[in-house]
């Protein structure tokens, strides 16, 4: 018997997802590698989360093979049972893919926003997504006992209500999406910066409500199969839509961190404004602005090589962003570098300003300019 159309679909649907998020995957590792060379614990979390992606659509292709889209009937006893087996660790990878890239994604809000309240927050989703992983894979190894009844169906086995437990995996699965994707808007709206400025980090760090809407649309295959009859027969539609969801996922956590690649290779896209622009800000004393311009790495959005002019009220204990491109609250020390040019010719060499070559330009400072 040969494969089934609604199966092939369902294999080249996922491998075409598989591979964009693979390749999506390994610029960000080239990105942290080799452009920004910082190597963290999210790139590790990410890596393994594609590695589960990747058994996935395997996982999608061993049961499309046995015959995934046909009615059970018209399949041979060993069809069903490998095909079931397959079924079977695809459950498995899935969680796990969707826990990695979660726990990857707070990881990288750990490094971005160093502020106090934000990690307690953090660590309390961390703990939370941890929890929920370690519920749904265990959940699925023994969701019959003996494990082996999940595709053997023999007699006598005790197995847990698989409605129940889907739905209740989706919903947990689409609140934590939630709660990831909200996590870091309060302390974006604090933030000092242009209208324009703030909107873009909305939507970069909102982006991540795609996967939500890919969660929400596998309900309805999720509702199918786990009353269905003939598992086998209408598993194509849930199958598409656990890989796309799962790539989607990952392609989402890896954007934000491709912003150094493209300024390498395309340095126009985000070429930064020189206008200074008037930004709303609230101080308990007296406020004198002074305008800083600074390079501004970041360890998610990218270690930004344009200049960045950010607008810093003195006095104010609002939460900015700091001249190391991290999220701080509290009071910014700004430290002044004078760099002179000295023009040299027949008529002046540096004797106007008392300097040789390659002398130190510290004496023209005659005051110390007091930190903000």
């Amino acid at each position: 018997m040969g494969t089934s159309p609604r199966g092939r679909t369902a294999l080249e649907v996922s491998t075409l997802f598989t591979v964009l998020a693979f390749i999506v995957v390994i610029l960000r590792l080239y990105t942290r590698m080799f452009l920004v060379r910082v190597f963290n614990v999210e790139e590790y979390l990410i890596a393994l989360a594609m590695m589960c992606s990747i058994g996935l659509t395997i996982c999608i292709g061993i049961q499309v093979e046995y015959g995934m889209g046909h009615h059970t009937a018209d399949l041979g006893p060993n069809d069903q049972l490998n095909a079931l087996k397959a079924f079977f660790g695809s459950l498995i990878v899935y969680y796990l893919s969707l826990g990695l890239t979660k726990s990857s994604i707070v990881f990288q809000y750990r490094r971005v926003f160093p502020l106090k309240n934000v990690q307690r927050a953090c660590w309390i989703v961390l703990a939370i997504v941890i929890s929920y992983t370690i519920w749904t894979v265990l959940g699925s190894i023994f969701a019959c006992i003996p494990t082996r009844a999940f595709w053997t169906k023999e007699p006598g086995a005790k197995c847990i209500n698989q409605t129940i437990m889907w739905f209740t995996n989706a919903a947990i699965n689409i609140a934590t999406d939630f709660i990831i994707i909200l996590l870091p808007m309060p302390v974006i709206k604090s933030l000092q910066l242009a209208r324009r400025q703030k909107l873009a980090l909305y939507v970069i760090f909102a982006i991540g409500g795609i996967v939500c809407i890919m969660s929400i649309l596998r309900l309805q295959s999720i509702a199918v199969i786990s009353n269905s009859p003939d598992p086998v027969y209408d598993n194509p539609p849930a199958a598409t839509w656990s890989s796309v969801e799962t790539n989607v996922g990952i392609m989402c956590s890896c954007l934000p961190c491709l912003r150094p690649l493209v300024a390498r290779y395309f340095p126009n896209v985000f070429a930064s404004s020189r206008k200074s622009s008037v930004l709303p800000g609230h101080s308990r004393r007296r406020s004198r602005a002074a305008y800083l311009r600074h390079p501004s790495p970041s360890t998610m959005l990218g270690d930004l090589q344009s200049h960045l002019e950010t607008r810093i009220d003195r006095g104010d204990e609002g939460v900015v962003i700091g001249p190391d491109g991290r999220i701080h609250n509290g009071r910014i020390q700004v430290h002044t570098e004078v760099r002179v040019k000295v023009e040299h010719s027949d008529r002046h060499s540096g004797k106007d300003l008392d300097l040789k070559p390659g002398a130190s330009t510290d004496s023209l400072v005659k005051e110390p300019i007091s930190p903000v």
